[in-house]
């Protein structure tokens, strides 16, 4: 982060803004962090109270409910135990799969080793003390080791703040036994400035086809694909042939579950189509 970062804290009376603190610096963190556990603030709750409504609207980010429910369904068909998130932050996935035992009325039985890397000092250090009953493996840098046949997970944004990221991605489709992840493309490599004081790198469509492995036992699927007239947004699903087949198994059952309920539907994204890579593959940006 070569830019100065800053966060305000004060009062807004009449629309006049009354500033009582401001904070300068690196401050990325502090304002991630408190993002985050208040996420698992309303998560816990939710394991009390079940309400569902309220805490899809008290999530930060409520694309979190879809994203995290292809982890749980890995979690749950899957034999793999070990979970890796590339810019894990506070490991809030812990929180979501409780709350997914209770949703789904499920429960996985299995004690899952929780790995992942973030640049985070901070996120690290709360990491490693918060979840002192869980089995937490932590990197400030990719550890490929960990990833091997490893559940994957990433959002986007972490991914696309990593220079490398293709060649991440290269060794992830490689050696995990299976993933998710949400990206964008553009028709060229290109970089973007952010006002967080990061850098986005975003690759190019063609670079990123060539990351994908030509390998009969590999399968990936996108679904929905947004595209603008600059670049491609996609959600990605992939893994062992085997692994794919168990997971689309059990969102057909809950899709038939659900059928009538367009709560859940929305909010897990039940109803969304998969498209294979020849359908992407023929995409133009």
């Amino acid at each position: 982060m070569n830019n100065k970062t800053y966060v305000e804290f004060g009062s807004i009376t009449k629309g006049n803004k009354n500033i009582y603190q401001t904070l300068k610096g690196n401050v990325y963190d502090t304002y991630m962090m408190s993002r985050y556990f208040r996420d698992i603030y309303f998560l816990e709750k939710f394991n009390k109270d079940l309400n569902l409504i309220n805490l899809y609207k008290s999530l930060h980010h409520k694309k979190d409910f879809k994203f995290n429910l292809i982890n749980y369904i890995f979690l749950k068909t899957s034999k793999s135990k070990k979970f890796y998130e590339f810019g894990q932050t506070l490991f809030e996935k812990i929180f979501f799969i409780k709350a997914f035992n209770k949703i789904l009325n499920s429960k996985i039985n299995k004690k899952i080793i929780w790995c992942g890397n973030d640049i985070s000092k901070f996120f690290n250090f709360f990491c490693k003390n918060f979840y002192s009953n869980f089995t937490i493996k932590l990197n400030e840098k990719p550890n490929f080791f960990q990833i091997k046949k490893s559940i994957f997970f990433s959002k986007g944004i972490s991914l696309l703040y990593e220079k490398k990221n293709l060649k991440i991605l290269r060794n992830v489709f490689k050696n995990a036994d299976c993933g998710s992840f949400d990206f964008t493309v553009y028709k060229k490599n290109k970089n973007i400035n952010l006002n967080t004081g990061y850098k986005m790198y975003y690759p190019s469509m063609s670079s990123f086809l060539k990351a994908i492995p030509q390998n009969n036992n590999f399968t990936i699927f996108f679904k929905n694909i947004k595209k603008t007239n600059q670049n491609l947004y996609f959600e990605v699903v992939f893994g062992k042939k085997k692994e794919i087949i168990k997971y689309r198994d059990y969102l057909v059952k809950l899709k038939k579950r659900y059928k009538n309920d367009k709560f859940k539907s929305k909010i897990f994204d039940l109803n969304s189509n998969l498209k294979d890579l020849q359908h992407f593959r023929s995409i133009q940006i």
